[in-house]
């Protein structure tokens, strides 16, 4: 047994896991040239290859060369902004590229030994290779890390059971093997290294102690500047009450030289970002996410928390748990009381009141991966709660196997392109869970929000026909149709539309509506952004027009699209039939509105015809 409880076993047996599932997912070959990963990366290649700091034009040419799709960051605008010296900047911190360096050095000298099969360019495989492992390999040390910070509290038999639960029970899977050079794996370590220096310092006080807290706050600081909260930690870590902190502040007024050896240690770390930020902008500091801002006054915490769009604990429910643990921490683990309430309040805070709370590129919400060293304590704490009893081991056991099911599968579903975090709702999240292959059900439920009925309807009537015959309207056509005449959409907003009144004998709340419509898009005309799309529409209101609720599809992905794949946006030259249902919504007044009508904002060229509206209802309802 003892050779299972050598940390250094648990921790190889996770690392060649986490290599297959990098191998398998494929994606590394490309990791670097897009995104986040390629603005942490790019320093690497600017500074040490190119020397083309506040310009990048050979760096950005060595992506291209690389990568035929690539797209200037200077003309989207993702990566790179101007600064007011003229230069650019690339507006993610420099800690992610440090951290990577060693294994881009090994990358680089290996590229050059070669007999040119690649260039050694910074972009080419053997690159992506390297620095992809180097995301692996930091999350690999953060679980060493932690393997000692929880001894400190657990047994070893929990120790073991709650670092498997972060490597494969939580997204932290996603963000080391399959999209790892974000900034995430990286602070998972991070986050490691700074709870276990501080346990080191409080424990001895010495120069490598005060060192490495002062290090690892300020390699934090420069990788996600505002993580900077961390520095919670040291400064509360064993706090225990409100007399402890009057000693803790003695303590720092009588050993003033300590904060003053970790504050210099994290001046020196922070060096590179600072000089950074002079060279390209003129100041020591500066915001170099123009355009993007936080919105503290509006704070999106609960959506970050529960949404279906990237929410934490939709994706990663295991921290349920941890949360719940959070009513024995002060018992079990009475160091981490003090910083826990500090810092994660903040990092919740400040997380959601990023314009973009639901934080894209990511399966659930990605800043909340780097909190798992800290809450790998209060999801011990759960975890060993009652464990004397039979039924809380099987329950215990029965949520690990089911969370690491559903991660590595959802994980798997993302890399399939079925699920899409970042765009989700809770009617498609519940159509593909735990699916292989999504139906049409799915796709309608993708773009309206709301599942179809899993119960056989009856049609009661139809309610609207537009045939688009009227031959004084430009814009119906007989030179395509798939009967008599077609509207053809191009340069209308909106189509005409199906307006009718409700009924009270008919159209009762809990009903179903159904809308559709056939549609063409001529090949030449294909369009392949799915934000681009016109949308076959449906319209509740009030007698003055007061919105009810409205639901709506992207009519072309409907068009012969087998595999009912949420990325088509459909085939061409064929005529293809959108229908979808909407309940009618249970407020719904006698005298409402109905209006059926399809949406074009971005003026997409395809014909549409015979759009019809019907009533329907359960056979119970009759």
């Amino acid at each position: 047994m003892r050779f299972f409880q050598a940390p250094k076993w648990l921790i190889a047996l996770i690392g060649i896991l986490y290599v297959a599932a990098f191998f398998i997912g494929n994606r590394w070959p490309t990791l670097a040239h897009t995104g986040d990963a390629w603005g942490y990366y790019a320093h690497l290649p600017s500074v040490l290859l190119y020397s083309d700091v506040g310009n990048y034009d050979k760096t950005i040419a060595a992506t291209a060369a690389n990568s035929p799709g690539y797209v200037d960051p200077r003309i989207d605008k993702y990566g790179i902004r101007t600064t007011p010296t003229g230069k650019y900047i690339i507006k993610y911190p420099v800690g992610v590229a440090i951290l990577e360096a060693p294994f881009f050095g090994i990358a680089h000298i290996l590229t050059k030994l070669d007999d040119g099969t690649y260039a050694p360019d910074g972009f080419s495989r053997p690159y992506m290779l390297w620095t992809g492992l180097s995301g692996i390999f930091y999350v690999l040390l953060g679980f060493f890390l932690l393997w000692k910070i929880l001894n400190r509290y657990f047994p070893a038999a929990v120790s073991r059971t709650l670092i498997l639960l972060l490597a494969f029970g939580t997204n932290l899977f996603y963000f080391s093997v399959y999209n790892n050079l974000m900034s995430h794996s990286f602070l998972f370590f991070l986050h490691a290294a700074v709870i276990w220096a501080s346990i080191r310092f409080w424990e001895r006080q010495t120069l490598i102690n005060a060192v490495m807290v002062g290090a690892a706050v300020g390699f934090v600081a420069i990788t996600r500047t505002q993580e900077l909260i961390i520095a919670a930690v040291p400064v509360l870590w064993g706090l225990t009450g409100w007399s402890s902190v009057r000693e803790r502040l003695l303590f720092f007024r009588q050993n003033w030289k300590w904060p003053a050896i970790a504050a210099l240690a994290f001046f020196l770390t922070a060096l590179p970002q600072l000089w950074y930020w002079k060279a390209v902008s003129g100041s020591w500091v500066y915001f170099s996410y123009q355009g993007e801002t936080f919105d503290f006054r509006h704070p999106h915490i609960w959506q970050g928390l529960t949404s279906f769009r990237n929410g934490w604990l939709v994706y990663t429910p295991v921290m349920l748990l941890a949360l719940a643990g959070l009513f024995r921490l002060r018992k079990v683990t009475p160091d981490a009381w003090w910083p826990f309430w500090v810092f994660f309040p903040l990092h919740l805070y400040v997380t959601y009141s990023w314009w973009c709370w639901y934080y894209i590129n990511g399966l659930g919400s990605r800043p909340m991966v780097e909190t798992y060293a800290l809450l790998a304590l209060p999801l011990g704490a759960f975890w060993t709660w009652g464990r004397q009893h039979a039924w809380k081991k099987v329950f215990n056991w029965a949520v690990f196997l089911f969370v690491v099911w559903l991660n590595i599968f959802q994980t798997w579903q993302l890399r399939e392109g079925i699920l899409w975090s970042e765009n989700g709702n809770k009617a498609y999240y519940q159509a593909i869970f735990g699916t292989l292959h999504p139906d049409r059900n799915a796709l309608i439920a993708y773009d309206s929000g709301e599942r179809q009925p899993d119960e056989p309807l009856f049609k009661v009537r139809d309610l609207a026909m537009l045939n688009f015959e009227d031959t004084t309207v430009e814009s119906h056509t007989a030179e395509l149709a798939f009967s008599g005449r077609s509207c053809l959409l191009a340069t209308d907003e909106f189509s005409a539309n199906a307006l009718f009144t409700g009924d009270s004998r008919e159209l009762k709340p809990g009903n179903w509506i159904s809308i559709g419509c056939q549609a063409f898009v001529r090949k030449n005309d294909k369009i392949w952004d799915y934000y681009q799309m016109a949308m076959l529409t449906l319209e509740f209101t009030d007698r003055e027009d007061n919105h009810i609720k409205s639901r709506r599809i992207r009519i072309s992905s409907k068009i012969w699209n087998p595999d009912h794949s949420i990325w088509s946006t459909g085939d061409t030259d064929r005529w293809g039939e959108a229908r979808f249902f909407v309940r009618i919504p249970r407020h719904f007044p006698a005298d409402g509105k109905i209006k059926a009508y399809i949406w074009n904002p971005h003026h997409q060229k395809l014909y549409v015809d015979d759009l019809q509206v019907s009533l329907w209802q359960t056979f119970e309802s009759r």
